[in-house]
């Protein structure tokens, strides 16, 4: 059967559309769900072992008077994982959450990677956390993020490219404005305060972070759905 222009074109917009679907209905999935994600516990040895790209960093952050906790993948529904590892310091009241800055865990070739959220800047993406007694959470990380401000409820900021020492003493000015700070220094005290975050006040800094996916699948489905509503029409 011998295909058209038009019939070409028709079906190279289907199929890139497909792919936009393909590659960013998780992250629509976390728009509409943000509790979507499960966290579980990888290696709970303070003594796991760490890659090349964060060897650098976890001696800073022993010299800063963190100690390693384990790690443990995030699970997203419909996309790929991510591996974190965990430290925690009880005299600073803070936690530090690392991840790889590429954010790509493909293991089977059909999951969708996920998309560089930067293309230069550290190798490890750091979060320092501090909760309060309260609820709050205080979150400063050496990237950018679309976070938010809520006096003493969520504390927010970015320091792109900042050096995890840098960034941990910023993080530390700022615990005052936190109040009584708690916590339960483990990690599964950890993973339980990153859940409730996930589940309060972190809810909409997510579907902010995931807004852009939401589009590009809507995008997708139009391009998929305009091809085929137009073949329809011809033939009507």
């Amino acid at each position: 059967m011998e295909l058209d222009g038009q019939t070409l074109l028709h079906l190279g917009t289907a199929t890139a559309g497909a792919t936009l679907v393909w590659a960013n209905f998780w992250r629509s999935a976390l728009f509409a769900t943000p509790r979507a994600t499960t966290l579980e516990i990888d290696d709970g040895s303070p003594d796991a072992p760490v890659p090349s790209w964060l060897e650098q960093t976890h001696e800073l952050l022993r010299s800063l008077g963190f100690s390693p906790v384990g790690t443990w993948v995030e699970l997203r529904r419909f996309g790929p994982t991510r591996t974190c590892w965990g430290y925690v310091n009880p005299s600073q009241h803070t936690f530090a959450v690392v991840a790889d800055s590429p954010l790509v865990r493909v293991a089977p070739p059909w999951v969708p990677p996920e998309p560089r959220v930067e293309r230069e800047g550290p190798a490890a993406r750091v979060t320092f956390v501090s909760v309060s007694s309260s609820g709050g959470f205080l979150l400063s990380s050496n990237f950018r993020r679309p976070g938010d401000s809520i006096p003493s409820k969520h504390l927010c900021a970015g320091l792109p490219g900042a050096t995890a020492d840098r960034l941990f003493r910023a993080h530390v000015r700022r615990l005052p404005e936190l109040g009584d700070t708690a916590g339960t220094f483990t990690l599964d005290g950890l993973l339980s305060h990153l859940r409730e975050w996930n589940a309060s006040v972190g809810r909409s800094e997510l579907k902010r972070q995931h807004a852009v996916g939401l589009l590009w699948t809507l995008g997708g489905l139009g391009m998929v759905a305009g091809p085929l509503v137009g073949r329809f029409w011809s033939s009507t």
